[in-house]
C-alpha cells in the first residue's frame, strides 16, 4: 500500500496539516486491518451458511410451511457491523459505544486471546478519531500487552497496537515516544513480511513526520530514502508508482535548503513522469517547478549558507580556493536559463491542454513571475502575478491555494557576519533576534522600517536593517492589481559565538548589579 503524497510544492516537509491528515489516515488503515480480521473471526463459518429468508409463498389453497427458524445472530457480530457502518461513515460518537459493546462481549466469547486485541484495536482508533487521545492510548496498551502475551514479541500481529500507539503519541507531540513506536513496528513488519513490504509505507510515513519534529533529519533522510527503495524493489527503478516517494524525498531536501540534492530527486521525477506520459502529466509540472524553484533559491537567497557557496578551501592549509559569488543579486546567466527554462516548459506543457489543472497553472505562473521578481524585471513578472491572480478569481470555492493574497519574500540575504558565530571551535553559540516592521510596496520593496524588538547591538542592528531594506517581495494582489501592504514582520537573527562561563563569583557579581 502506498503513502499518498501531496504534489511538489504543495506542502513543506513537516507541514502541520499534512502530518495530521497522515495520522488520520493511518487510523483509517488501522481499523481496516483490524475489522477486517475480526469481521472473518465472527462471520458463519462457510460449511454452514445463514438460513435462507424462505421460497415465496405457495397458493392460498395449498399454504407452504414456513421453513424453520435459523440460528440466532451473533450479538457479537452484530455490535460489529453497527459498529463498522458507523464508522464508515464518520459518526465516531455513535459508533463509540458498539465498539466498547464488542470488547465486553469479546471478553466473554469463546476466543478471547484471538478476539480481544482485535476490539481494543477498534476501540482505540474510534476514540483516536474523537480526540480522546489518553483513552485510545490505554486501549492500544491493553491489545500490546494481550498479544505479547499469548503471540510473542515478535507477531506480526503487534504492528496495529505499536503504530495506534504511535499515532496517539505524535497527536500528543510525544515524538520521542511516537519514534520508538514506529520503529519497533517497522522491525516487526520487516521481519514478518520482509524488508521490502509494500504494507510499511505507512509507517515510515509516519515515523518520518515524528523524526522531522525531534529534528533528526538524518532519520528522516534514512525513512524516506528507504520508502523510496522499496518502491524501487516492488516497481522497478524507472515505475511511475515510485513517483510519490521520490517527490518526497525532494521536498525533505528542499525544506533544509540542500538544493542541488533536491533537484537530483525532482529531475529524475521529470523523468520519470515525460517517458512514462509522452505530454502533459500533472506529477511532470510539479517536479518542473521544483527544478526551477531550487535553481531559483539556491542563487537568490541567502547563498552563503549553502556548501555550494561556500569558500573552497585546502584540506591542509586552510586557504580559500577560487572565487565565491556572492555580491551581485542577479543570479549567472547560466544559472538563470536553466531555472527559466524548466517553469517555461511546465507553462507550455500546461497551456497545452484545454483544462488545466488550476492549481498548478497559479503555481507555475508565480514561479515565473519570481524568477523575473529576484532578479529586479518587474516588467515580466508581474503579467504573470496578474495572470495567476486572475486563475484563482475564475474557480472560486474550490480551495485553491492564492500566495499572492499576501506578500512574500522572494529575495533576501542576511548580513554575511551574522552567520559566522555557528562556525566557532566550541561549537556553542546564542542567537540574537531583531523584529522589524515596515510596507512593502507595490514594486515589492521594503519602505518604513521600524524596530518593534531587539536583543542586537547598534552594529548588528544596523547591518540587518541594511539586508532588509535590500529585500524584494512578490507585493500583495488585489482585484488582480499590486496594491502596498503596511504591517508586515520580518525577524533577523545574528548568531554569536556563546562566550564561556565565568569563575563562581561572576553570578554573583550580576546578581549584585541588578
Amino acid at each position: 500500500m502506498r503513502a499518498a503524497a501531496p504534489g511538489a510544492g504543495e506542502h513543506a516537509p513537516g507541514d502541520t496539516v499534512y502530518a495530521r491528515s497522515m495520522r488520520l489516515l493511518l487510523a483509517s488503515l488501522l481499523l481496516w486491518v483490524a475489522a477486517g480480521a475480526l469481521a472473518d473471526q465472527t462471520a458463519a463459518p462457510a460449511e454452514d451458511p445463514p438460513v435462507p429468508a424462505g421460497e415465496p409463498p405457495a397458493p392460498a389453497a395449498e399454504p407452504a410451511s414456513a421453513p424453520p427458524p435459523g440460528p440466532p445472530l451473533d450479538p457479537r457480530l452484530e455490535a460489529y457491523e453497527q459498529f463498522r457502518a458507523r464508522y464508515d461513515t464518520a459518526h465516531f460518537d455513535e459508533a463509540l459505544p458498539f465498539a466498547k459493546r464488542v470488547v465486553e462481549l469479546s471478553e466473554a466469547g469463546s476466543d478471547p486471546d484471538y478476539e480481544l486485541p482485535i476490539a481494543y484495536n477498534n476501540l482505540g482508533a474510534t476514540q483516536f478519531q474523537l480526540g480522546d487521545y489518553p483513552a485510545a492510548e490505554a486501549s492500544y496498551r491493553k491489545s500490546l500487552e494481550l498479544l505479547e502475551a499469548t503471540q510473542g514479541i515478535g507477531s506480526r500481529r503487534l504492528i496495529v497496537p505499536l503504530a495506534g500507539l504511535g499515532t496517539v503519541s505524535a497527536a500528543r507531540d510525544q515524538h520521542d515516544l511516537a519514534a520508538a513506536f514506529f520503529a519497533r513496528a517497522l522491525a516487526v513488519s520487516r521481519r514478518a513480511d520482509g524488508l521490502f513490504n509494500l504494507q510499511q509505507l505507512p509507517l515510515i510515513e509516519q515515523s518520518a513526520n515524528s523524526l522531522y519534529a525531534l529534528a533528526d533529519y538524518a532519520g528522516v533522510e534514512r525513512e524516506r530514502t528507504y520508502a523510496l527503495r522499496i518502491a524501487e524493489q516492488n516497481y522497478g527503478y524507472g515505475d511511475p508508482r515510485t513517483l510519490p516517494p521520490l517527490l518526497e524525498l525532494a521536498k525533505f531536501y528542499e525544506g533544509l535548503r540542500e538544493f542541488i540534492a533536491a533537484r537530483m530527486m525532482y529531475l529524475r521525477a521529470r523523468d520519470v513522469t515525460m517517458k512514462e506520459s509522452q505530454g502533459f502529466s500533472p506529477e511532470a509540472v510539479r517536479a518542473l517547478l521544483g527544478v526551477a524553484r531550487t535553481h531559483r533559491l539556491q542563487y537568490t537567497m541567502d547563498p552563503e549558507t549553502l556548501d555550494s557557496q561556500q569558500p573552497a578551501r585546502d584540506e591542509v592549509t586552510g586557504d580559500v580556493v577560487g572565487k565565491v559569488y556572492r555580491e551581485s543579486r542577479v543570479p549567472p546567466p547560466a544559472v538563470d536559463r536553466t531555472g527559466l527554462r524548466a517553469v517555461r516548459n511546465a507553462l507550455e506543457m500546461l497551456r497545452a491542454v484545454s483544462d488545466p489543472p488550476p492549481q498548478l497553472l497559479i503555481d507555475a505562473l508565480t514561479e515565473l513571475g519570481d524568477w523575473y521578481q529576484t532578479t529586479s524585471r518587474q516588467g515580466l513578472a508581474y503579467p504573470f502575478y496578474e495572470e495567476a491572480s486572475a486563475v484563482f478569481a475564475a474557480h472560486p470555492g474550490q480551495g485553491l491555494v492564492n500566495p499572492l493574497l499576501q506578500p512574500r519574500m522572494v529575495f533576501y540575504r542576511p548580513p554575511v557576519s551574522s552567520r559566522r558565530g555557528l562556525n566557532t571551535l566550541t561549537g556553542q553559540y546564542r542567537i540574537r533576534r531583531a523584529v522589524f516592521e515596515f510596507t512593502v510596496t507595490e514594486a515589492g520593496l521594503t519602505q518604513d522600517l521600524t524596530v518593534v524588538e531587539s536583543d542586537m547591538n547598534e552594529a548588528q542592528l544596523s547591518q540587518s536593517r541594511r539586508a532588509l531594506g535590500r529585500a524584494v517581495y512578490a507585493p500583495r494582489f488585489e482585484d488582480g492589481k499590486a496594491v502596498a501592504s503596511p504591517g508586515v514582520r520580518f525577524t533577523s537573527e545574528w548568531t554569536e559565538q556563546q562566550q564561556p562561563e565565568s569563575a563562581p563569583a561572576a553570578p554573583a557579581a550580576a546578581a549584585g548589579r541588578g
